[in-house]
């Protein structure tokens, strides 16, 4: 690449991937940046930023390569990656962690990576079946479910005029989906990166779903709770149960299908796995399911991009109470397009 040298431009290496579905088009897009590690340094955050909002996908990976990945690639079996939105970066998120995982073990062919280091912690990704190109990736946890909610917030008497309007200017019109918006549980999947839980009752429901009914959730004081859980990252995640719920025989797991929608920021996004692994995260400690649970989720229908996503989570008992112990995020992607970007 480019002359590592402060005064010279650099050009950068970048694929977008589709990620949750094998058909290009559909499920959701990724860019995924490559930063060879002498010219890390020279990639700021705001730099990171300001390329992350020029694709102005949902989100954009900056993967953080060796200098001469076929000559001393073997030498390291993890790769650290930064996440950033169009507004801010994440500690994590599902579907650059598995359209990652795509690119680094089936496109690039680097078999012995094992592990993706976000800001939330290691992340163990794996093929599923070789050849399949499906992967599937260990998803770093501390669930934790708030004690408040939208409507919670409304109730409070000493809660201030605008909060009351911004929260009220926010949600839907629809009575149905205003209950679910109001009532729905505040989950935190990792510190900063939290989502509101709404069940509608029919996919007629889902389909209403506003994409301008946005809710700035940083200025909705006291839905999150104090110290280390009340900031970050804070969003809507709409289901709609699409088949009943089975039990499997042999291990108790239960298992889901969910049709649904993340819609925040003044727009949709096709797939949203850190939310997949909070709704299973949070139907397991509020069933109390010792078994697990296994969810097959179907995204961006409603916008045309179509995606599939499977989560598992394991669970154990611990004074009384079901917590989850491991949780993993599933699915392909396929790569879209292949080029070079440049950084003054």
């Amino acid at each position: 690449m480019a002359s590592s040298s402060s005064s010279q431009p650099i050009t950068l290496t970048y694929l977008t991937v589709d990620v949750f579905t094998s058909t290009r088009y559909l499920g959701n897009p990724l860019a995924v940046v490559l930063i060879p590690a002498s010219l890390r340094p020279r990639l700021t955050q705001e730099i990171k930023q300001l390329i992350a909002r020029e694709f102005n996908f949902s989100e954009t990976v900056f993967l953080h390569t060796l200098d001469d990945e076929a000559r001393d690639g073997l030498s390291a079996t993890s790769r650290e990656i930064d996440i950033f939105t169009i507004e801010e970066e994440l500690p994590f998120a599902g579907h650059p962690t598995v359209g990652t995982a795509y690119l680094v073990l089936s496109h690039l062919g680097w078999k012995h990576v094992d592990t993706l280091v976000t800001k939330a912690g290691p992340i163990a990704i794996r093929l599923t079946l070789e050849g399949s190109g499906r992967v599937k990736a260990t998803i770093p946890h501390a669930v934790h479910v708030h004690s408040q909610t939208l409507g919670g917030i409304l109730e409070k008497a000493e809660v201030k005029a605008e909060t009351r309007d911004l929260i009220n200017a926010a949600l839907s019109d629809d009575p149905e989906i205003r209950e679910a918006e109001l009532n729905g549980p505040v989950v935190s999947i990792v510190r900063g990166m939290t989502f509101l839980l709404a069940k509608l009752p029919s996919l007629k429901h889902l389909a209403k779903v506003s994409t301008a009914k946005r809710l700035d959730f940083n200025k909705v004081e006291g839905l999150l709770d104090k110290g280390e859980w009340e900031s970050g990252f804070v969003c809507r995640y709409y289901y709609v149960p699409t088949e009943g719920e089975k039990r499997a025989e042999e291990s108790g797991r239960k298992e889901f299908k969910f049709r649904t929608r993340m819609v925040e920021l003044g727009f949709e996004d096709p797939a949203t796995g850190s939310a997949a692994c909070t709704l299973a995260s949070y139907l397991t400690v509020s069933g109390r399911e010792t078994g697990g649970a296994r969810l097959e989720l179907t995204q961006g229908v409603e916008m045309g991009r179509r995606s599939e996503i499977e989560v598992e989570a394991t669970a154990v008992e611990k004074n009384g109470e079901v917590k989850v112990k491991d949780l993993y995020l599933g699915g392909t992607a396929v790569v879209v397009t292949k080029g070079s970007i440049y950084v003054s």
